[in-house]
């Protein structure tokens, strides 16, 4: 018999089973959204996370994978120094033959070439061809010139923020193929927060010190090839030094280039006055050019020679009283070796000595031994603090005998800050000069 409705749910509830009609979650807007921002906003994170370790460690692994060759030391080729041939050798060769037959010559056409000296009339042409002729030696020596100017940032009385800016001419001393080096008084960029150089062609580029010496105020200052265009590095060019250690250059024609007075770009003519005045600077025995070139006591820049070959950097800290606006440099030979130290980021060594060397006629008239004949100590240095004084003879550095000053400072510059050197010393006393062995701790003569 066939079972009703009621009777169908009353069996089934009988037997235990349920009849359930499943409906779908409702969803929660919500919650889905703040999932949603969560998600997006750690991806952003993990991204910039990314982004920053790629930046942070490509160069590290591209400096391992492709390592960048090292650029070369700037190093500057030592002057020759030519030695008179003796008779023999000269006769033996040549070219020394030829040589002494166009001398020959010259001295029996010398009347003749007088009296046509004599004979011809300057005209003011002549002088426009010579004027400009020097010009253009100028120009050349002015593509290796840069004015660097220091930047930094001040406030005035009423709080307001301004920059303020100094400028010096420098020169270009090398270029390694990665970075121009450039030469620069240390005054000039003492207080800067930021280097600026401008080339001669106008071209701007931010520049880092290498290393400044506090002896001689004189700054090393480098310049990235990869900051200027293409068409600057091939008109930029490095400086051509010369020598100014030939003995014959006084009364020879020099330019100043760079802002001799006061102004950049300034071009300036006049003679070498003098060449032997040697500065009295400690640990260095530095010689001053003297011009007859009347220029500004902030002038900078450089002497050159005719041939366009830099002689001196012009530093006009070192004139006397009665001659303050006179141009004066520092001669190129004997800072040749400190622009190498600066450039190469080689700090030199401080010891703190002023000297000189006897002359021989006088050490053998007053019995004084050979060595570097010590004139004064600085206040302070590492000399003064091991002993050295005044009237000391040094006459061996490290167990090598010196027989002059300048070969004792050649030794020094072959030491290093921090290192503990022993000189061998002869000091007066009441019947003869005593041996003495004293050792000094060096210290540091340069600074970043």
């Amino acid at each position: 018999m066939p079972l009703n409705q009621d009777e169908k749910k009353e069996v089934l509830a009988d037997t235990g089973f349920i009849s359930e009609k499943i409906k779908q979650r409702p969803i929660n807007r919500k919650k889905l959204l703040r999932r949603t921002a969560i998600t997006f906003f750690l991806a952003i994170v993990f991204g910039i996370v990314a982004c920053f370790t790629f930046l942070f460690l490509q160069p590290v692994f591209s400096d391992r994978l492709y390592p960048e060759p090292e650029p070369e030391p700037i190093s500057f080729p030592e002057e020759d120094v030519q030695d008179e041939l003796t008779p023999e050798e000269m006769f033996a060769d040549e070219h020394a033959i030829a040589e002494i037959e166009a001398q020959y010559l010259e001295a029996n056409q010398k009347d003749q070439i007088d009296e046509a000296i004599a004979s011809y009339t300057f005209s003011a042409s002549d002088y426009g061809k010579m004027m400009t002729s020097l010009k253009a030696v100028a120009q050349s020596v002015g593509s290796s010139i840069v004015t660097v100017t220091a930047v930094s940032n001040d406030t005035n009385w009423f709080s307001e923020s301004f920059e303020s800016s100094g400028s010096a001419s420098g020169v270009i001393i090398a270029n390694n193929g990665t970075n121009y080096y450039i030469v620069v008084p240390s005054s000039a960029i003492s207080d800067a927060e930021t280097i600026r150089v401008t080339f001669f062609d106008g071209a701007v580029a931010n520049a880092e010190v290498k290393l400044a010496d506090d002896v001689t105020g004189i700054s090393v200052i480098s310049v990235s090839r990869t900051n200027l265009s293409d068409s600057t590095r091939q008109k930029v060019t490095t400086a051509f030094l010369g020598s100014s250690n030939n003995g014959t250059m006084t009364g020879l024609p020099v330019i100043a280039v760079g802002s001799p007075i006061g102004v950049q770009g300034s071009i300036s003519y006049g003679i070498i006055t003098s060449e032997k005045t040697t500065l009295d600077l400690e640990d260095s025995y530095y010689k001053l050019l003297t011009t007859d070139i009347y220029g500004s006591t902030l002038g900078s820049g450089v002497l050159a020679n005719l041939n366009g070959q830099i002689i001196g950097i012009i530093d006009m800290s070192f004139n006397t009283d009665d001659l303050q606006n006179h141009i004066c440099a520092i001669g190129i030979t004997e800072l040749k070796s400190l622009f190498e130290d600066l450039s190469n980021g080689r700090n030199r060594a401080y010891l703190g000595v002023h000297g000189t060397t006897i002359p021989a006629d006088i050490q053998d008239q007053q019995n004084i031994p050979a060595g570097a004949y010590i004139t004064k100590t600085e206040l302070g240095s590492p000399a003064m603090q091991a002993g050295i004084q005044s009237g000391d003879i040094i006459t061996a550095i490290e167990g090598t005998e010196v027989a002059s000053y300048e070969q004792f400072i050649s030794k020094l510059a072959q030491c290093s800050p921090d290192d503990i050197i022993t000189v061998a010393v002869k000091r007066q006393a009441p019947n003869d000069y005593i041996e003495l062995e004293i050792e000094v701790t060096l210290t540091s003569a340069t600074h970043n």
